[in-house]
């Protein structure tokens, strides 16, 4: 363990010092999670900023990628994938279309619907930037070895589906 403090370290310290009838503790992990969060979230938009995309695009065209061949799928699917209102999912299709990452084309199934599906052009985006934001998730956890990563992530997983709605 290191001997190092961070700026949560201070933070909890001042409301130690400041508030001892009260706990800081939860900021420890709270703190440093918030704190992860800026870094993590402005090294995604570097690097997604060289495709002129943002995060929630790239969530598009990536389930549209983890779909698999064909590389489509309906709104509906997408929605659920990307969690967001369907009018927040119609501007990012129109983004993406517009950029010529993805095209609309009628649902066999569905007369009224119709299937978002990945161009080829889309492909060789999302793939370029799939490499790229793997390989940044993990510079950013290359201070922990694999066994810290498996200890974290089931830890991080024990607190999300004790709050996850699904």
């Amino acid at each position: 363990m290191s001997n190092k403090t961070d700026h949560v370290d201070h933070i909890v310290a001042r409301w130690r010092e400041v508030r001892p009838d009260l706990d800081p503790s939860s900021t420890e992990v709270i703190g440093r999670i918030v704190r992860l969060e800026y870094f993590i979230t402005r090294r995604v938009l570097t690097d997604l900023a060289r495709h002129l995309l943002n995060v929630g695009e790239f969530n598009v065209i990536a389930a549209l990628r983890r779909a698999g061949e064909p590389y489509e799928l309906s709104p509906n699917q997408l929605q659920g994938m990307v969690l967001i209102s369907s009018g927040g999912l119609t501007n990012r299709i129109n983004r993406l279309e517009a950029a010529g990452l993805v095209t609309r084309h009628p649902d066999p199934n569905d007369r009224r619907g119709v299937i978002v599906r990945l161009t080829e052009r889309g492909l060789a985006v999302v793939d370029d930037a799939a490499e790229h934001h793997l390989a940044a998730e993990d510079e950013l956890l290359s201070p922990l070895n694999t066994e810290e990563r498996e200890q974290l992530a089931s830890l991080l997983r024990k607190l999300l589906i004790s709050h996850d709605e699904g």
